[in-house]
């Protein structure tokens, strides 16, 4: 008797179960049995067929291990049954492979279990031909995910449980396959789980991606974990109780649960947020309440207790988390301890468990939210439709690296007055939302209210915002929007309409929108000179006025950027020696600014792979970081100012190029969190140079080091980051984004002294001067945003 024949009478008394191939494959079955005990006695009979079925029909495949095949999606049905899923969902998990790898046809799954289960198999079924290479028939794979799930959101978490499974059991595949398959969970199925609210999955596959992604850092990490585990326990039981106290103190009945933030701990320091031995001091509880008021009464307490600022309070219950998951969270400090406290009702902690699987059990505004993402993700989907005049594949492939971008990006929720969510990539403006609420309002909008204020279109909105556009009737999209706008869906838009122009309105159109752009320099039109038209017609190589004017119709080029041209002071000489250079200059790195003075900005230092925004300043277009805390009042006062640049994709700098020298360098200050030793800064430099980075300079200090290095690109100095971490012991590394070298400050006073002293003495003489720095008194002057 096997050992699932031992306990069929636990199941309902299930009748005795038949042998299967392999006894791994009657444990797998027994656990799954036990699972399902929800399930009413016709349900699990028709889970054991299942497993019949699937255990034929794979009977000859085997998992890299060794294993039976067939054990894999009985595991994977096993994790869905702690969800408590339906049959449909249970019996398409345990046959999600054979179609794919068996002789088993979709026809076949439609009269044994039915249209249903048969369409969730199909849904989760990798798309293989030899017409594609491998990067097209993984993309026509997402392609194929992402539109079964907009369907039936039961086909994402089949797929989340089979992943989840599959990077549970990477040792058994080579090194290279553990890694590719752990950055592909991170980048795409992670993020997708999240934005559907599926966190719990969400949680466990992120770990098991750092532990494959690098075990070095992953065992950092976990022995770090199992050493401090029982100082930790004992920490987390005096938060617990204290917890408890406050509540019956206010009289109000909830539960106190502690929650395993581990995936915190592992994400912060796995993408270099913070030093290991802070990170074990952060603690998470969830407190589940009867009521909403009761949410807000020991939210109040909290705050008052422990003066909480408003940057570690985040009311996702009015304003829930793309996914849909309401709570009100908040962040505190007591005895160097970080402790987060989750409040929220059992109806919040419910809808959450499940997101878009269970979104029926949500409130009106969560469910707007999962909506917004909905919505979002078909709109990205439309467009492979509009693209079919293209080649297939490659239009399938853009379309997976738009949707890579949207689950990757940092997203705030605005609402409508009416309550309607509407989704948005950080740094987006009134007119991205606008246009998000749909081209009917983005084409005809002159102005915006963001919570009950005026403001401009291109003011920046913030999570959590109601926004509410003036529209007229008569009005029309203006050129220099382009500048502005943030998402794919206002460009593409704005383009559309601009295209649908007649010529003699595009050239209309252009001319106004100069005229607009040239009052940044209380200019207009009639002051520019035949030698300016002459200049830009010659930057253009266009033969006239009209076809420059059809340009900036058309979206091709933007109105500031001519402005920029016309007034930047000796362009030509400029030219004349930046060609001289090569790709030696930071300018040479940017995408259509050819003929261009820009400056970058040293307040915020952007190297190459920054996101980056220009200002059309009076003293001409600087450059800047997006983040750049100076554009905060140009983005609320002047936001035409403002506009999206874009670099120079890396395989067309590299066809530019004669060598890798002839790349653009950039000066970076890095900060990390501990003084080095002499040993160590001969290591950092060491570890710096193997990965191509230049040092400039060290500067040891009493708490922390400077290190000033020189590196090609944003990519190439995290790598150095990630070279350096494990051989120092993994700190804290940041980089400055400001930061005022003392020692220079010092040569300059030393300058001073040394002309005085020889003043004095007749230049007779040694004068010494002390070179070094007193850390200990040398304030930290370095800003890092």
């Amino acid at each position: 008797m096997t050992v699932a024949n031992n306990n069929t009478q636990d199941n309902n008394h299930l009748p005795p179960l038949p042998k299967l191939s392999h006894h791994l494959v009657d444990e797998a079955r027994y656990n799954l049995l036990r699972a399902i005990a929800y399930m009413t006695k016709e349900e699990q009979l028709e889970i054991i067929d299942a497993c019949t079925f699937g255990d034929i029909a794979h009977i000859k495949d085997k998992r890299k291990s060794g294993e039976p095949y067939i054990t894999h999606p009985i595991a994977v049905a096993e994790i869905l049954a702690g969800f408590h899923l339906d049959r449909d969902t249970i019996i398409a998990a345990i046959l999600h492979d054979t179609v794919e790898d068996t002789e088993v046809t979709h026809e076949d799954l439609v009269a044994r279990y039915g249209k249903v289960v048969a369409q969730l198999v199909d849904g989760v079924t990798k798309l293989k031909s030899s017409k594609r290479n491998k990067q097209q028939n993984k993309a026509a794979t997402f392609h194929k995910i992402l539109t079964a799930t907009l369907n039936d959101p039961r086909v994402l978490i089949v797929k989340l449980a089979d992943r989840l499974h599959n990077m549970s059991t990477l040792d058994a595949v080579r090194p290279e396959k553990q890694k590719a398959t752990a950055q592909e969970t991170l980048e795409f199925y992670v993020p997708f789980a999240r934005i559907m609210g599926l966190n719990d999955i969400a949680d466990y596959m992120e770990i098991l991606c750092y532990r494959n992604l690098d075990p070095v850092m992953y065992t950092k990490m976990s022995d770090k974990l199992l050493q401090q585990g029982l100082g930790r326990n004992f920490q987390k039981d005096a938060i617990h109780r204290y917890l408890t106290k406050v509540l019956d103190a206010l009289e109000l009945s909830a539960h106190v649960r502690v929650l395993d933030n581990r995936v915190l701990l592992y994400r912060q320091f796995f993408r270099n947020r913070g030093e290991i031995n802070s990170l074990l001091r952060h603690y998470a509880f969830e407190v589940v309440m009867g009521s909403i008021d009761d949410c807000d009464t020991l939210a109040n307490y909290l705050i008052s207790q422990y003066n909480i600022p408003e940057d570690c309070i985040e009311d996702n219950i009015r304003h829930p988390l793309p996914g849909g998951k309401q709570s009100l969270t908040m962040r505190y400090e007591h005895d160097n301890d970080t402790i987060t406290v989750t409040i929220l009702t059992r109806r919040m902690q419910a809808a959450a468990r499940l997101g878009v699987i269970g979104v029926e059990h949500a409130s009106e505004v969560s469910q707007s939210v999962i909506q917004a993402s909905l919505r979002n993700m078909k709109d990205i989907i439309s467009r492979h439709s509009q693209d079919a005049g293209s080649d297939d594949d490659s239009a399938t492939v853009d379309i997976i690296d738009n949707l890579l971008s949207y689950l990757n990006e940092r997203k705030i929720l605005c609402y409508s007055p009416q309550g309607r969510a509407y989704e948005l990539p950080r740094g987006a403006t009134a007119l991205d939302f606008a246009y998000a609420v749909g081209p009917m309002v983005g084409n005809i909008a002159v102005g915006a209210n963001i919570d009950n204020k005026p403001a401009k279109l291109g003011t920046v909105v913030k999570n959590g915002q109601t926004v509410e556009i003036e529209v007229d009737k008569s009005a029309k999209p203006k050129a220099e929007w382009l500048g502005f706008v943030v998402t794919n869906k206002a460009r593409r838009q704005l383009r559309l309409w601009l295209k649908d122009l007649s010529t003699d309105e595009q050239r209309q159109h252009g001319m106004q929108a100069l005229d607009r752009a040239l009052k940044t320099y209380d200019k207009s039109l009639t002051d520019l000179t035949d030698e300016d038209w002459q200049s830009l017609l010659t930057w253009r190589n266009i033969e006239d006025k009209n076809a420059l004017f059809e340009q900036i119709s058309a979206g091709s080029l933007l109105p500031q950027l001519v402005v920029s041209r016309l007034f930047s002071e000796e362009i030509a000489l400029k030219q004349a020696h930046a060609q001289a250079q090569g790709m030696q200059l930071p300018q040479h790195l940017l995408a259509d600014m050819a003929g261009l003075e820009i400056d970058f900005a040293k307040c915020c230092n952007p190297i190459y792979g920054d996101p980056i925004t220009g200002h059309l300043s009076r003293d001409g277009l600087v450059l800047h970081r997006h983040k750049c805390y100076s554009l905060d009042n140009i983005r609320e006062f002047s936001p035409y100012q403002l506009f999206q640049l874009q670099w120079l994709d890396e395989d067309t700098i590299n066809q530019r190029i004669k060598h890798p020298s002839d790349r653009v360098h950039f000066t970076v200050y890095l900060k990390l969190n501990l003084a080095l030793t002499e040993e160590q800064v001969s290591q950092a430099i060491y570890e710096l140079r193997q990965v191509n980075i230049g040092v400039k300079k060290v500067n040891v200090r009493s708490s922390h080091t400077i290190i000033q290095v020189v590196v090609r690109s944003r990519n190439h100095l995290s790598e150095g980051i990630r070279a350096l971490r494990p051989h120092l012991g993994f700190p804290n590394i940041a980089r400055l984004y400001q930061y005022v070298d003392p020692d220079r400050n010092i040569d300059k006073n030393s300058d001073k002294n040394d002309k005085n002293s020889d003043k004095n003495k007749g230049g007779k003489g040694d004068s010494k001067t002390n070179t070094k720095t007193d850390t200990n008194n040398q304030p930290d002057s370095s800003l890092n945003k």
